[in-house]
């Protein structure tokens, strides 16, 4: 730095976890001077813009490099306490800071301004304030079993939310808000705060529970969270208090008093409703976070208690030991939800408190399973208790049949008592069934990608009264885990590429040019044996080739199959039967066809051999002449 600053005549060591401008504030009471001039030996600005608003300074969220090495140097206090004394360690874990501006965003985390206060920790601490009193999520204080208290009793104005006055020698455990109604410069209020009325908690109760758990969460804030809820590898502290803040805003604006008896005693529950009632008291400072005391899904309750029993609410469903759990744990408050009027489905139950966690979501959405269609329940996969939202799964058509196959079909086909199946073509809606379990696709492009001929009117029948069944729970958990099977497995079957080939207009070779071809090639020698041209052609001439009627076989008549009778459009020309059809011996079977079972029978004639009528053998003459040779005679 380009300054040299002196160090202090006196100096005061901060005490653990005091907030900085409480330890600046002190040491100018101690040196009984203006507080200008103890920010002016340590280098930082006596007036900025920020201070004129309702918010603190910039150096007590976040401390820059120079500022740091200046205070060092005048205090002696090392560099890595005094970030401690800030916001900064706090940053992306419970609060929320904008690094350009060094700001709190009041609308992530519940980021709030001023803080909060104990009136026993101020009396036996002498007015120290405590860094984390700032934060929202500290609502009680652990040590004296009370809440904190919100606002000066006198003014009603929330403390320290800017600076101390920098003109003013600071009075620590005294209010410093201007007084209510004292024109353009008010004095300041200077009320004891240590005077003011505490709330008592009970030292084993929920809250003071989940107090402490989060101030120990507070010491250690890059350590993961291992609750049952989130999984084997547990959750960082940000991810907790995310979806703690969404639980605790639906809880704030739709739960009802007798919903939050068992959460807080009577004298919580009171300031709770007075809160709910009046969250703008007469004379106070309407700062950001009591403008919007109704929107708690953006900024946090302006009241200890609100918070505490926000807080409270939200660990006792977090805290399940799986998303089951926490769903019935949760139900009472997604059916406060839905009879305020408010329209819930799986894709909006989480939305009003901003981003949520997969195991939060999974949760809310398991809590309104015997309320969702059956179409959402396969969709968002409730049957299992998934975590992942329905995306695109089209190419599971590839490995799904037109018809589920017989041995999961017959398994899987709901019937009534009397064994009847309970619709037609279940093995086709179940296969349609099988597609929609995680995926966005609407039901008529399902239909289509399976190639069933069932509407999309019969599937959603058919899955309303497959929920209706007893076993309609575990059919459609047993579709979805199929349906996770072939998404990680596949298929050795291709049904998409069979479904294009075996179709009402099959994609063979065109019979025209299929003739052409067989033109051009009997010009040419037979392929070798073998081959693949040898192995082509009698596979196409047979797909290509209209079916042949089926033959005898060379066994007896009596072990031959009957065949058909073919129809006669004249009974008077019975006898231009074609010679296939007439009765023939068995020598002559191979050769000809057998005849209508109801076509007239000929007597039988001798069978004759299939070749030339035999000839008299011949003698060669000794001059090579041939003559026929006398018939044998017997002796």
């Amino acid at each position: 730095m380009s300054t040299r600053h002196r160090t202090m005549p006196i100096r005061c060591a901060p005490q653990p976890g005091e907030a900085l401008d409480s330890w600046l504030e002190f040491t100018a009471a101690r040196l009984t001077c203006p507080f200008t001039d103890v920010l002016s030996a340590l280098g930082l600005p006596n007036r900025e813009t920020a201070t004129a608003a309702l918010v603190l300074p910039a150096w007590t969220i976040r401390l820059t490099r120079d500022e740091r090495a200046a205070i060092t140097a005048v205090t002696g206090i090392a560099e890595d306490v005094l970030t401690a004394m800030t916001l900064q360690p706090f940053d992306g874990h419970a609060v929320d800071i904008l690094p350009r501006h060094r700001r709190v965003n009041r609308r992530v985390l519940w980021g709030r301004a001023g803080s909060r206060f104990c009136p026993l920790c101020l009396a036996a601490t002498g007015g120290r304030w405590p860094v984390t009193w700032r934060l929202s999520w500290s609502f009680a204080c652990t040590r004296h079993h009370v809440l904190l208290a919100d606002r000066c009793p006198a003014c009603h104005g929330i403390p320290r939310l800017r600076s101390h006055p920098r003109r003013d020698t600071p009075r620590p455990g005294r209010c410093s808000s201007p007084a209510p109604d004292s024109g353009p410069r008010p004095p300041r209020c200077h009320h004891p705060l240590t005077d003011t009325p505490a709330t008592a908690i009970p030292a084993d109760g929920d809250l003071a529970e989940a107090q402490r758990f989060i101030d120990t969460a507070l010491t250690a804030p890059g350590r993961l969270v291992r609750w049952p809820l989130y999984g084997l590898g547990g959750a960082p502290l940000k991810v907790v208090l995310r979806d703690t803040k969404t639980l605790g805003a639906l809880v704030l604006n739709h739960a009802t008093p007798d919903d939050l008896g068992p959460l807080a005693t009577r004298n919580v529950l009171d300031r709770l409703e007075h809160y709910r009632a009046h969250p703008l008291p007469v004379g106070s400072q309407r700062s950001l976070d009591t403008r919007h005391g109704d929107l708690h899904s953006h900024v946090a309750p302006g009241d200890a208690a609100a918070t505490a029993v926000a807080v409270t609410a939200a660990f006792r469903i977090l805290r399940a030991e799986n998303i089951r759990s926490a769903a019935r744990a949760a139900q009472w408050l997604t059916d406060r939800i839905a009879a305020s009027g408010r329209p819930l489905h799986p894709g909006n139950v989480a939305a009003p408190g901003g981003a949520t966690s997969p195991a939060l979501e999974a949760t809310l959405r398991c809590s309104r399973e015997s309320k969702l269609m059956p179409m959402a329940r396969l969709r968002h996969r409730t049957g299992v208790t998934s975590t992942r939202p329905p995306t695109d799964h089209n190419d599971r058509a590839r490995v799904l049949p037109t018809a589920l196959w017989p041995q999961w079909a017959l398994r899987l086909t709901p019937r009534h008592a009397s064994g009847r199946p309970a619709a037609q073509r279940a093995d086709e809606l179940l296969a349609v069934a099988c597609l929609l379990a995680g995926n966005t696709t609407p039901i008529h492009a399902a239909v289509r990608l399976t190639g069933t001929t069932v509407s999309s009117h019969s599937v959603s029948t058919f899955l309303a009264a497959l929920t209706r069944h007893p076993n309609g729970a575990d059919i459609l958990r047993t579709l979805i885990l199929l349906a996770d099977h072939l998404d990680a497995h596949g298929a050795p079957i291709d049904y998409a590429r069979r479904r294009a080939l075996f179709t009402a207009h099959p994609q063979f070779i065109n019979p025209r040019a299929w003739l052409e071809l067989r033109r051009r090639l009997r010009s040419k020698p037979q392929p070798q044996p073998g081959t693949r041209s040898a192995l082509a052609l009698p596979h196409a001439d047979r797909l290509t080739r209209p079916p042949c009627p089926p033959r005898h076989s060379t066994g007896h008549p009596r072990s031959t199959p009957a065949l058909p009778a073919l129809p006669l459009a004249n009974p008077a020309r019975r006898s231009r039967t074609p010679p296939t059809h007439r009765t023939t011996s068995p020598r002559r079977a191979r050769h000809q066809r057998a005849p209508p079972v109801d076509a007239p029978t000929a007597r039988p004639r001798a069978a004759r051999p299939p070749t030339a009528r035999a000839r008299r053998p011949t003698a060669s003459a000794p001059n090579g002449s041939t003559r026929p040779c006398p018939a044998a005679t017997s002796p």
